[in-house]
């Protein structure tokens, strides 16, 4: 089911910090419990500390608010990402948190997990071969979409952190291509906010 409607924070990453807390307007106030939209144009930061440094606390999201955020802002994870659907039913491998398109119309998986799991590899390998055997129907599911498929679709995965275990298995994995986001998420004045890096598995 596509989903909008809500505001939500967004980060590119963690040398973005002192960026993050900047306020963004929207057309409609958002709710107490509602994301919010950051970004670093049109405002100005918070006053800093006599140290010069902003005091950062953890926050504790659901997966729900992280689909919000991940339907709406996409390509805060990658430039150019799209999300065409989210909570995609693919029997018996469960359901996919969010399914995008790039630039380049590959078909995009995105799972993720609120905390650090090593079953978030296999259940991202389990949808991608959902996917690679039922193109055809994700076509006719998806008709109004551009989707290439003549090139495999796409696998990241997002989680607050990797495991060494999950990142020994990685090296060992050629196809697909896995693309490893990790994210952390703060308090602000105004709801959660979230960061956003790409890591390297080697």
């Amino acid at each position: 089911m596509a989903m909008g409607g809500r505001t939500s924070p967004l980060g590119r990453g963690l040398g973005d910090v002192s960026h993050l807390f900047l306020s963004h307007k929207t057309d409609k106030p958002a709710a107490s419990d509602r994301p919010v939209v950051r970004s670093n144009e049109h405002s100005s930061p918070p006053p800093p500390s006599k140290a010069g440094v902003t005091l950062l606390r953890p926050a504790s999201v659901t997966k729900d608010w992280l689909t919000i955020v991940l339907t709406e802002f996409c390509d805060a994870v990658e430039e150019g990402l799209k999300t065409i659907d989210a909570n995609i039913p693919c029997h018996p491998c469960g359901e996919i948190d969010v399914l995008a398109v790039d630039r380049a119309n590959h078909l995009t998986i995105i799972d993720f997990d609120t905390t650090v799991s090593d079953g978030l590899l296999l259940r991202g390998m389990g949808h991608f071969d959902w996917i690679a055997h039922n193109m055809p129907n994700v076509q006719r599911m998806y008709r109004e979409q551009t989707i290439n498929v003549s090139l495999q679709p796409r696998l990241f995965l997002l989680a607050p952190q990797f495991s060494p275990l999950a990142r020994c298995v990685a090296r060992q994995i050629t196809r697909p291509p896995i693309h490893w986001v990790r994210f952390l998420t703060v308090d602000a004045s105004g709801g959660p906010g979230i960061l956003f890096e790409p890591v390297a598995v080697e």
